[in-house]
């Protein structure tokens, strides 16, 4: 009986601890400041890491200026955390601030801040203040905003200084988290009382079970004395009148004990009828308490929810500042790049200049040869020395010749670079502005969430524009990356003659992109107008060499000083043709040329335009890359006012 009292003793405690959560519940409203002050100094605990943890026993929380405070803390167990028991004393000066691990200092002592500033100075020890004005001493600063709630400022950096480290967690420690604490230390006070009245309880149900085994005790002691007195009347034979006094006197006292017996059953029944009603309680009990566990579980995985989708979002905010770093270091190297190719390009051009002075110096010396060679023609006894130098001024006019092709070439590429160079810095513009963007709006979110006023709609509008700035960022700096990437196959293919097989479309349009920003300049539009599937096995740095000359010198001299409405157009077409050739056609709808210029246009040195920095090498090259490098041939049309067709014929295989 006395196990059977206890399991039930322990079923009504539980039932009990239930109606107290489940009457709070539905008081929600009626929490005070106090009870959210102490639920968070009770919860803060969790998200705080001491340095000398391993070593001790206890953690302290000390409460300054606030007795409610204090009286709450005091009013429910706080239990243990990683091992340590939570004790709580109340201060009534700053001098025995040093001796707590956590410090919690009211309003009502806020004139005393600076004085416990200097006690706890150097301390392991989490100072919460309440609307303090010291920033710089400040570890956390609660604040309290409308409808009973609570917000705070964090100062990570004076935390860090104490020796203390935290968990990203602390800042989800607000709103239903904090209702929720408050609900659960209320449901801890109740239960510390219900201890007690069950503690008291047990007592008189022992009491009371003391009690009825003394009453089963008296009667089974007022039954054996009926017994004893029976046999004692059965062994007495004497006189009737003896017997019959005997028998009055012993009924009467029968009758005393029959009584007794009756009050004690009866008291006996009554008790079991209490027990019986504590039984009935206990059920009901139940069944509430397993509804309410129900509802408990149901907010604990609301309460675990939230905490997975704030750790979710601190991640997210990491890897958004991660990527953001390797995107700044990417456009560092960049910048770097492009430097190192402007310097590049200027000792281009410096020595473009230098051998510029060599061709003057080398036409000199060939004019200088050619006298000679006639005087020597003159005097027939030196013949032989004459046309020695006459064969040596030859080799030095084709070395000047490769000279020109290669200046040609540094030309070419300069314009390349610059195209490329102008192309780029659109892209990197939009990429920078945005990547600048989401830099000042992190300034301005980290002020929000330092002053504790972040919510969470500015923080979804933050990561939309961030996302939105960063996809921008994403697709220029792939435009960028694309357009490198071609600059640098084209230069190569410029410097290194070697073969290799290309897709024809493919790399005229890679070609043309990097002439674009010269034929916009000049007001041009071209149109590569190439089947897919036309690949060739040639030389691509002498291909795209003989393209720029070509969009070159229509630039120069079939759309210069264009008037008329008719648009500018530079049209590149490709067929097949017998004997596994390629037939290429680059068409202009320029000026044209007249019949003289037409005759002339391949012969070395003529130009149109002496007089404006002409040098008539320009196709000439194309002349010599098309029939030597390309074993090919070339040929052009034109038409005066009507356009320019240049017709390569190349073999699909060189």
């Amino acid at each position: 009986m006395r196990v059977k009292f206890s399991r039930q003793l322990r079923n009504f405690l539980l039932l009990a601890c239930a109606l107290l959560i489940f009457g709070h519940a539905q008081a929600n409203d009626a929490i005070t400041p106090e009870e959210l002050r102490a639920a968070y100094l009770a919860n803060v605990i969790h998200y705080v890491t001491w340095p000398n943890e391993s070593v001790r026993q206890t953690l302290t929380i000390g409460v300054l200026g606030s007795p409610q405070v204090y009286r709450q803390l005091q009013s429910a167990p706080l239990g243990t955390i990683r091992g340590l028991n939570i004790e709580v004393v109340e201060l009534t000066r700053p001098s025995n601030a040093s001796e707590v691990d956590i410090l919690y200092i009211a309003p009502a002592a806020s004139h005393l801040l600076n004085s416990t500033f200097g006690q706890v100075r150097s301390r392991p020890i989490l100072m919460i203040t309440e609307h303090s004005p010291a920033r710089e001493e400040m570890m956390i600063n609660l604040v309290a905003t409308s409808q009973n709630r609570l917000g705070f400022q964090v100062n990570t950096d004076r935390i860090e200084s104490a020796g203390l480290r935290l968990t990203a967690d602390l800042l989800t420690l607000r709103g239903n988290e904090l209702e929720m604490a408050v609900m659960a230390r209320r449901a801890q006070t109740r239960a510390a009382e219900l201890q007690i009245q069950v503690r008291t309880l047990e007592s008189e149900l022992e009491q009371n079970r003391d009690d009825n085994q003394q009453l089963l005790s008296r009667i089974d002691m007022l039954e054996q004395t009926v017994r004893e007195r029976d046999n004692v009347l059965r062994a007495q034979q004497g006189t009737l009148e003896d017997k019959q006094q005997l028998m009055e006197s012993q009924q009467s006292a029968l009758q005393e004990l029959l009584s007794e017996l009756d009050e004690q059953r009866r008291i006996l029944f009554e008790r079991e009828e209490q027990l019986r009603q504590i039984q009935n309680t206990l059920r009901r009990s139940e069944e509430a308490l397993a509804a309410q566990q129900v509802q408990l579980t149901q907010k604990e995985a609301q309460l675990r929810q939230k905490q997975q989708e704030s750790d979710e979002l601190a991640e997210r905010i990491l890897a958004n500042r991660n990527v953001l770093a390797v995107q700044q270091q990417q456009l560092r190297d960049q910048r770097a790049a492009i430097d190192e190719q402007l310097a590049l390009l200027e000792s281009r051009e410096r020595t473009i200049d230098r051998q510029r002075l060599y061709l003057w110096a080398i036409g000199v010396a060939f004019l200088v040869a050619l006298i000679l060679a006639f005087t020597t023609v003159v005097m027939f006894l030196n013949k032989r020395k004459t046309a020695g130098k006459l064969l040596l001024a030859l080799d030095e006019l084709r070395d000047a010749q490769d000279k020109l092709v290669e200046s040609e070439k540094m030309a070419a590429l300069g314009n390349l670079v610059a195209g490329v160079a102008h192309e780029v810095n659109t892209p990197l513009g939009v990429a920078i502005t945005g990547t600048s963007m989401v830099h000042d709006r992190m300034a301005i979110l980290k002020e929000q969430l330092e002053q504790g006023q972040l919510t969470r709609d500015q923080l979804s509008g933050f990561i939309e524009r961030g996302s939105d700035s960063l996809s921008l960022t994403q697709k220029n700096l792939a435009r960028v990356g694309e357009l490198i990437s071609n600059f640098k196959q084209i230069a190569v293919d410029q410097m290194v003659a070697e073969k290799r097989e290309i897709n024809l479309k493919t790399y005229l349009e890679e070609v043309m992109s990097t002439l674009s920003i010269e034929l916009r300049r000049a007001g041009i539009v071209y149109k590569v107008d190439i089947a897919d599937d036309i690949p060739m096995t040639t030389i691509p740095g002498a291909m795209a060499q003989i393209i720029t000359n070509l969009v070159t010198n229509a630039i120069r001299h079939a759309f210069y000083g264009r008037q008329g409405n008719d648009k500018a157009l530079i049209t590149l077409q490709a067929d097949r043709i017998e004997g596994d050739q390629i037939r290429l056609r680059f068409i202009d709808n320029g000026a044209g040329m007249d019949e003289v210029t037409l005759s002339k246009i391949f012969d070395p040195f003529f130009t149109t335009k002496r007089n404006e920095g002409g040098t008539g090498l320009g196709m000439p090259i194309v002349y010599n890359l098309v029939r030597q490098k390309l074993k090919g041939d070339i040929t052009v049309a034109s038409t005066e006012g009507e356009g320019t067709t240049f017709t390569l014929l190349l073999p699909r295989k060189v």
